[in-house]
């Protein structure tokens, strides 16, 4: 199973950690670790193309990603990502958790 942890602090996104396998197909087959794959890809690439205070951390089978920044435009990324989690999430609960502490 995907779990993606998202920690919600006074109001801002401090930090998403995702991970594990979801376990749907087989191995370089599984549609939903692609898709949490894709959104993740384009999350940290677009975290790298602003130059904020982010902090990216992988590791096999985990994602890291700590937010240092004030950053409006950080926050949003965050909140798309959660949305596009959570859309998966509503399909494919048995293989994805998203949780916002």
């Amino acid at each position: 199973m995907i779990k993606a942890i998202f920690e919600h602090e006074d109001g801002l996104y401090r930090s998403l950690d995702v991970s594990g396998h979801a376990e749907f197909g087989e191995f370089g087959e599984d549609l939903i670790c692609a898709s949490v794959s894709s959104i993740m890809f384009g999350f940290m690439n677009a975290l790298d193309a602003l130059k904020e205070d982010v902090e990216i951390v992988q590791e096999e089978n985990r994602i890291i990603i700590r937010d240092h920044s004030d950053s409006k435009v950080v926050q949003d990324y965050f909140e798309l990502v959660i949305t596009q989690m959570k859309t998966i999430e509503v399909s494919y609960g048995d293989f994805i958790k998203v949780e916002r502490k």
